[in-house]
């Protein structure tokens, strides 16, 4: 027992792990922890929540950078098992002009085959995998995850359908080029088995053909909280009776999106854990997704500023106008901006 009394049972964030590098023929030494599961691990982490990550990574250069990272961050990783034949998958970024001119970032990926594609139905049964999630507050997970193979598709059904002492939190994650014909069925029939669902509202529009927030609900009827990430305007938590909580997104001078919304999770996830009501569960959510979005990875340490004191926890509480003011950049978040 910790001497400040039990320590808490960690979140375990299960899927894929990647090595982000700044091309695809780097080496590890270049290489920074990445992946969507990772991501939330990392912000739960720096927020201060137990937080343990399980999934499998190649006995090679880019596996040991990713566990290396994890465990300097505070990451439990006893529950990662090492694949000695295949690798760990990684994927760069480039920077070119979208549809509409402004930047956009591109991925480019070398997971096929990797170690995390391997995970199936056995991996829940690892003695330090069962053991983490037969105790977790929180399970998160992601529709990735799902589509990497059919044996990890298994073992996502098999987690879902599975009792648990806590929530399973579903990020959908729609990535269309990784579904055979982009069939979102399997994914919807993942979240339904779901406690809290996050979902952007351009993914809604996609795989449900709506992001109306009660046309959702009727879709998607069976988990306890719907989240829906409306980009740089809002997010809304919809509950199972249909009451819609909202909050508006922080200014925040964007350097870089990817990871934001996996940032996002993790704030949410942080006041879920702590028994917050939801409305500073989402503003947790912006709080994360604004730190992402001034820095060109795809995790980063909580916002500092002069906003009364060094870390924005009083930004949870404060008014609507409060809010409005502040802006958040590269240095950090600043108010009275209007």
């Amino acid at each position: 027992m910790d001497r400040n009394g039990p320590r808490a049972a960690p979140v375990v964030c299960l899927g894929e792990a990647l090595a982000l590098v700044p091309d695809l023929a780097a080496g590890p030494g270049a290489a920074t922890a990445a992946g969507a599961e990772v991501n939330v691990a990392c912000g739960l982490a720096a927020a201060g929540v137990p937080v343990t990550w399980v999934g499998r990574l190649g006995a090679d250069g880019f596996g040991a950078v990713v566990r290396a990272q994890l465990d300097g961050r505070g990451v439990d990783t006893a529950g990662v098992q090492t694949d000695p034949s295949r690798p760990t998958g990684r994927y760069a970024k480039s920077v070119g002009a979208g549809v509409d001119g402004e930047p956009a970032t591109r991925m480019h990926y070398l997971r096929a085959g990797s170690a995390a594609s391997a995970m199936g139905p056995d991996f829940l049964g690892l003695p330090a995998v069962a053991r983490r999630l037969a105790a977790a507050p929180v399970v998160h997970v992601g529709g990735i995850t799902a589509a990497l193979s059919q044996s990890c598709a298994a073992m996502m059904t098999t987690l879902l359908a599975a009792p648990r002492p806590g929530r399973l939190v579903f990020d959908v994650n729609w990535r269309e080029q990784m579904w055979p014909a982009g069939d979102p069925a399997p994914v919807l029939r993942l979240a339904q088995r779901a406690d809290v669902v996050l979902l952007g509202a351009d993914e809604a529009r996609r795989v449900c053909g709506t992001d109306d927030p009660a046309a959702l609900r009727r879709l998607l009827p069976a988990p306890e909280l719907l989240v829906l990430k409306d980009g740089a305007r809002r997010a809304l938590a919809i509950t199972r009776d249909g009451e819609v909580v909202s909050r508006p997104a922080l200014q925040v001078d964007v350097v870089e999106p990817v990871g934001a919304g996996d940032a996002f999770a993790a704030g949410l996830v942080t006041g879920l854990v702590r028994g917050e009501p939801l409305p500073r569960c989402l503003r947790r959510g912006h709080l994360g997704a604004a730190a992402v979005l001034t820095v060109a990875t795809d995790s980063a340490p909580p916002l500092r500023g002069p906003l009364r004191g060094p870390l924005p926890e009083s930004l949870l509480e404060a008014t609507e106008r409060e809010w409005s003011d502040v802006r958040v950049d590269a240095d950090g978040f600043r108010e009275g901006v209007r």
